[in-house]
């Protein structure tokens, strides 16, 4: 497969998040509550044009987080479709056990995530503690939100976010 240019959105890079992390509130509707009017986030995106992807298929050498600082986990999971809340709490448990196994992590705790459409939606109430919840896509280019990690050849200590 050809690599293609794209354009990706990223978050900018602005003096404020040396002081301040960027951050998105979600605040529960009330009286009087207008999101459009009250700013509830710092967000800041911009377009990045002819950026280079690539079949990591075809980089010659094994995509290790040694050689490339992200690994590719061939894995198929129980889990083909979220019915349930506790089809998403079982989903967890086994992302957990894969990352255990593969990375030879000795704790590995899932505590969030998110079922993504491609579609807008239009709601006036959000529960975030609904395991079910659909939100549509995320937006600019993330590789799901790694809050902290550290790498040695002793372990692999990973915290991260990822998206359903």
């Amino acid at each position: 497969m050809p690599a293609v240019q794209a354009t990706l959105e990223y978050l900018q890079k602005l003096p404020l998040y040396e002081e301040e992390k960027p951050y998105w509130c979600f605040l529960p509707p009330h009286e009087g509550f207008d999101p459009d009017a009250l700013r509830v986030d710092n967000l800041e995106f911009e377009n990045h044009s002819d950026i280079k992807i690539e079949d990591i298929r075809e980089l010659g050498r094994e995509v290790t987080i040694d050689n490339y600082g992200f690994e590719v986990l061939q894995h198929q999971s129980e889990f083909a479709r979220f019915d349930r809340a506790h089809d998403v709490e079982q989903y967890r448990v086994e992302t957990e056990a894969l990352l255990e196994e593969k990375m030879g992590a000795v704790h590995v705790k899932c505590y969030d995530s998110r079922l993504r459409k491609n579609i807008t939606f239009v709601r006036n109430a959000l529960d975030l503690n609904d395991l079910l919840l659909t939100e549509g896509p995320a937006r600019g280019a993330h590789n799901g939100n790694i809050m902290w990690c550290a790498l040695t050849r002793q372990g692999l200590i990973l915290v991260l976010r990822y998206h359903l």
